[in-house]
């Protein structure tokens, strides 16, 4: 009888406990496909221990925030598109959670940004934006921005407006190669009915 108090104890201590993060989601890309100074070679995706999701985006070489106002017009930008109801190929991204240059300094301004089918994306939330490595950038959101999904379909996505970029459109490098993508799955589809 008291093994059996011991174990049920065991089990409701982990149940309550706080979930684990989860071990990303990632893609590796072949160096040097992209045109401009920010080649992205890998794109991840995955949940911290808070519940929040943390996405991670790796260019070939170290890079800062004079890299993405380089050019004329707007400023580039380093971005995960995030697909949760469109097919990818088919369909632009539900979401992007992008880096853009704030308006002064070197810092790095994270928002999330949902598309809308009658006019730009607009702002639904904040990202925490953090430089771990001077080739890396993280993105970290609360999966409540995006509506909660039960699975992702992500890619990563780099634009410049260097001189010798096209314009309006800018260098542009996507990991996984567009259409592809990657998944990530949150909870199975049976939990969220």
């Amino acid at each position: 009888m008291r093994r059996a108090a011991v174990v049920l104890l065991i089990l409701a201590g982990a149940l309550a406990a706080p979930a684990a993060a989860q071990t990303p989601s990632f893609q590796k890309d072949s160096p040097r496909d992209g045109r401009g100074k920010l080649d992205l070679v890998r794109v991840a995706l995955g949940t911290r221990a808070d519940g929040k999701l943390r996405g991670e985006i790796t260019m070939e070489k170290g890079w800062t925030t004079a890299d993405l106002r380089e050019g004329p017009g707007p400023s580039g930008s380093v971005c995960l598109q995030l697909w949760t109801r469109r097919v990818p190929g088919e369909d632009p991204p539900d979401y992007l959670v992008c880096a853009t240059p704030a308006p002064d300094g070197d810092e790095l301004r994270g928002r999330v940004l949902r598309d809308r089918s009658n006019g730009l994306p607009r702002q639904v939330g904040a990202t925490t934006v953090t430089r771990p490595t001077a080739r890396t950038v993280y993105l970290r959101f609360a999966q409540t921005t995006i509506d909660r999904p039960a699975t992702i379909r992500f890619a990563g996505e780099s634009v410049t407006r260097a001189a010798k970029c096209p314009r309006p459109l800018g260098c542009r490098d996507t990991a996984p190669d567009a259409p592809g993508t990657r998944n990530l799955t949150l909870r199975s589809p049976s939990a969220s009915g």
